[in-house]
């Protein structure tokens, strides 16, 4: 289930509250799907959150990562045992490489409600991100690590780290670091289309 569609009544059914959520999902499906950061910054442009939740994923859409964090971690402490503000905060820490942390916070959604899919997503791109093998102990096809590996490239995108963030795997895991180098060849493709004016 997507974050968002979990998300529904916290927002709110009026017609404001309605386009904001529409934004929010139109926003989170292109992060995961590696969308081109030009396409996620427009969803959120004019986008005002009205809970810390709805701020942290606007400032991490739009690339603007002290500001997610503030906001992740005001409702992360707020709301410990909620799975959308620990996925929120997990996501957050990913972007900045804040593995350890990321780590914490996509286990603790496991553990505490189950193999949700947004939170095995996290966990493994973690796992890509150190540069590991494409190895988990919950069971996970190619297509599995191929998701981890777009929302991964596509925080870095988003955040432009994604240079530093690929020399940082020049000495990992060889399956591991193709997958990553994979899905940021095409998420870097449709950025350049996006500049040009193609999509």
């Amino acid at each position: 289930m997507s974050l968002f569609s979990r998300l529904r009544s916290r927002i709110g059914s009026d017609p404001e509250s309605e386009r904001r959520r529409s934004s929010l999902e139109e926003a989170e499906q292109l992060l995961r799907s590696g969308g081109a950061v030009a396409a996620i910054q427009q969803v959120v442009r004019e986008l005002a959150g009205h809970n810390d939740v709805e701020d942290s994923w606007i400032a991490l859409f739009r690339g603007d990562l002290d500001r997610a964090l503030d906001c992740s971690y005001r409702t992360a402490e707020r709301r410990p045992y909620d799975v959308d503000s620990r996925l929120v905060h997990g996501l957050v820490r990913l972007a900045r490489n804040e593995l350890d942390h990321a780590e914490h916070e996509f286990d603790a959604v496991i553990e505490e409600f189950g193999a949700e899919q947004e939170a095995l997503d996290g966990r493994r791109a973690v796992i890509l991100a150190r540069g590991f093998a494409p190895l988990d102990e919950f069971p996970a096809s190619e297509s599995d690590w191929e998701a981890a590996a777009v929302l991964l490239t596509t925080l870095w995108r988003r955040s432009a780290t994604s240079r530093t963030r690929m020399l940082g795997l020049r000495n990992g895991h060889e399956l591991g670091i193709a997958i990553v180098q994979g899905a940021l060849d095409r998420g870097l493709a449709l950025d350049a289309e996006s500049e040009d004016g193609s999509i």
